[in-house]
């Protein structure tokens, strides 16, 4: 391990499920230089450390874990296994994410030596759920997430730079280490804050890496008193990071927080429309002109409103049309298309909708109708009518919820109805075939009494000499 150029840290708590796999990421690095593996456990409580002792035994000159008597918590247990390296370079990985690109540390490696002003280097990633399920590819490249080039935009947004990426010299890292506040929300934070200061930042725009998400983790807790808590320890930080840098870019994060605070504003406003994204969803027609299909360039657009009449005027040669209500999922009390001409309900040939009665559910982006609209028959002149559900005041008595549960309720009542008078139609209908049977026995019985009797002597002798006195005439 004396001869390593890198050393792979990885801190552990109760990570037994993931642990095997993240390991196996490390040991499949192909590298021209020799790396080692050191591994810290923080009192692990679901048998992690079972697994780290195998796997150490296994490869006792790649592997070295180490044990904490107790729980010390990350940002403690990553001090102190840092301040035991030795090697060039650290590079970092918790313990439940795992490297997908076997070139990782080469790649990273040879990006610092060409970059001399550089002693950091980081690479977009790829979300997964705790079951392993793709969430998102290449986050950073992609736009899903936005990149943090600078201590100005992390400060000002708190961004993220995904750890589990990161190859720093290790004089460096140990030296930040000593300057972060252990009591902090995230000490990645604080890390990567000190980081932009001393040096700059080598990104590499390729996926590397599998970045778990946990529900309920640290850094994504559910409860809202755990967030509030974060949240603010998060402020504290931003705030004395600005006093500790004092000659930082602040226009540049003015500048950052005020475009931040525009798109806040936005997106409030889309939530002041109410999930069905009244006036910023719009409803649109499409003609399909001379059995052309639908397309953008023959379309109609009506912003989403509460409740509404709209009409439709077809133009010459169109016979069929599309209604998209919206572009995301959304809920009507009534949809309904009438011809101006005949005043018939007209409806759709197709739809993506649950529908009962006029009433239509979609329940995917991109709700759909096709229509069906023979001008000989219906003329030009058409009426959309439609009404919105309520989906966003609980109290209303209109609240989807409550007249769908009334719904279900009344149709499981017209249910037992149907079924009761059922119940009742099959014991009558049993009572007449047991009568049926009844009397089909008594018939028979008769029947073989009669058969008996016109057998017998006593009616064979006098029929006999009624037939021959009757021949004798």
């Amino acid at each position: 391990m004396g001869s390593s150029l890198v050393s792979i840290v990885c801190t552990v708590y109760n990570k037994r499920k993931w642990i095997e796999q993240t390991i196996d990421s490390f040991l499949s690095q192909k590298t021209n230089f020799e790396f080692d593996i050191v591994i810290i456990d923080d009192a692990s409580t679901d048998g992690s450390q079972d697994i780290l002792a195998e796997f150490e035994k296994q490869y006792p000159e790649k592997i070295t874990v180490f044990y904490n008597e107790k729980n010390l918590g990350i940002a403690e247990t990553w001090l102190k296994i840092c301040d035991t390296i030795q090697t060039p370079y650290i590079a970092r990985c918790d313990g439940d994410d795992v490297w997908i690109n076997p070139q990782k540390l080469q790649l990273q490696v040879e990006a610092l030596r060409n970059n001399p002003k550089s002693k950091w280097s980081s690479t977009d990633i790829d979300l997964i759920d705790e079951n392993g399920n793709l969430i998102d590819s290449s986050i950073f490249e992609s736009g899903k997430m936005s990149k943090v080039h600078d201590f100005e935009t992390l400060l000002s947004t708190r961004g993220f730079l995904a750890p589990s990426t990161f190859l720093v010299e290790t004089k460096l890292i140990q030296e930040i280490n000593h300057q972060i506040d252990l009591e902090t929300a995230d000490d990645t934070f604080d890390i990567q804050l000190n980081l932009f200061q001393k040096t700059e930042l080598t990104y590499i725009p390729e996926s590397t890496v599998l970045y778990r998400v946990n529900q309920g983790s640290d850094s994504r807790p559910t409860d809202f008193s755990k967030v509030e808590d974060r949240f603010n320890k998060l402020l504290r930080t931003q705030k004395n990071y600005l006093d500790r840098y004092p000659d930082s870019n602040y226009r540049e994060m003015l500048e950052i927080l005020l475009d931040r605070n525009n798109q806040y504003e936005l997106e409030l406003s889309k939530k002041a429309a109410g999930l069905e994204q009244l006036g910023f969803e719009k409803i649109t027609i499409y003609f399909d002109k001379d059995g052309e299909g639908f397309s953008q360039k023959a379309i109609e657009q009506y912003p989403l409103e509460t409740q509404s009449d709209i009409g439709i005027i077809l133009p010459e040669n169109c016979n069929r049309i599309r209604i998209d209500m919206s572009e995301q999922p959304s809920f009507y009390d009534s949809i309904i298309l009438i011809s101006k001409a005949t005043n018939t309900q007209i409806f759709p040939v197709f739809s993506n909708a649950i529908v009962i009665d006029v009433a239509y559910v979609f329940p995917d982006s991109d709700p759909q109708m096709i229509f069906e609209l023979p001008q000989d028959i219906y003329g030009k002149d058409f009426i959309l009518k439609y009404k919105t559900s309520e989906i966003n005041d609980i109290q209303s008595s209109n609240y989807i919820a409550k007249k769908l549960s009334k719904d279900v309720h009344d149709l499981k009542m017209i249910y037992q109805k149907s079924l009761k008078a059922q119940t009742i139609l099959e014991n009558h209908q049993k009572q007449l075939q047991d009568k049926i049977e009844e009397q089909r026995r008594e018939i028979e019985y008769i029947t073989q009494l009669y058969n008996g009797v016109i057998s017998s002597r006593r009616w064979s002798i006098p029929t006999k000499i009624i037939n021959f006195l009757r021949r004798k005439k």
